[in-house]
């Protein structure tokens, strides 16, 4: 048994993925980052314990594995494998927004996602709409085809896209808006900017590029 850890002001953002507060050289302890940018540290945690009512987030110093060092107190942690007790699965399931907390569009987009895509990128899907509804109200609107459009203001659109099993998403802004911040490979789109979403493990720096889109004043 190595050092506890108990993070504070910890949150369930999508299942398997917590928000929380730690201070960059606290985020050293866990082993040489391979990068250092932006605010956010990235933490994965092979094992940790989540308390939604104190808002702490508990794991073995042993457990954790720093991914990337931020310049601010503010982490993610990824689950580095799906919670398999029944205990952590409702502690997981407790911190992602009921279906019905959704509006119809963004239901639609879920629904379609657990139709057409494979589990772990279901969960990718989830945190990722969980995620930009913690900071930006509105709707997804389906298209003719896979693709959703944010109502009422199209900042971001997204694309399921089940053959490959991954998110296609457009954000408004051309490629070099995006260049000094992007942790995922972007490439230009008819003057805005393309991504794609491989992995939950994605979801952390879509968020980022998503909120760096350029908005309806």
């Amino acid at each position: 048994m190595g050092l506890m850890i108990t993070a504070t002001n910890a949150a369930g953002v999508g299942p398997g993925l917590w928000t929380f507060e730690m201070p960059p050289h606290q985020v050293r302890l866990f082993g040489a980052a391979p990068s250092a940018t932006g605010h956010r540290s990235v933490i994965v945690l092979k094992a940790c314990n989540f308390d939604a009512k104190a808002r702490t987030l508990q794991f073995d110093v042993d457990d954790a594995v720093a991914l990337n060092v931020g310049t601010q107190p503010e982490a993610i942690a990824i689950a580095a494998e799906t919670p398999t007790s029944s205990s952590q699965a409702s502690i997981t399931s407790r911190n992602t927004a009921p279906m019905a907390a959704y509006a119809p569009g963004d239901r639609q987009f879920l629904s379609l996602a657990k139709d057409l895509l494979p589990l772990p990128m279901q969960r990718a899907a989830a945190a990722l709409l969980d995620g930009v509804r913690q900071r930006a109200q509105g709707e997804l609107k389906r298209g003719l085809a896979r693709n959703f459009s944010e109502t009422p203001d199209n900042f971001w659109y997204v694309i399921i896209q089940p053959r490959v099993a991954q998110l296609s998403i457009t954000i408004r802004g051309p490629v070099d808006h995006f260049e000094p911040m992007a942790k995922l490979p972007i490439k230009d789109d008819r003057g805005n900017t393309l991504f794609k979403v491989t992995s939950e493990a994605d979801v952390p720096s879509a968020l980022e590029l998503i909120f760096h889109a350029k908005r309806r004043k």
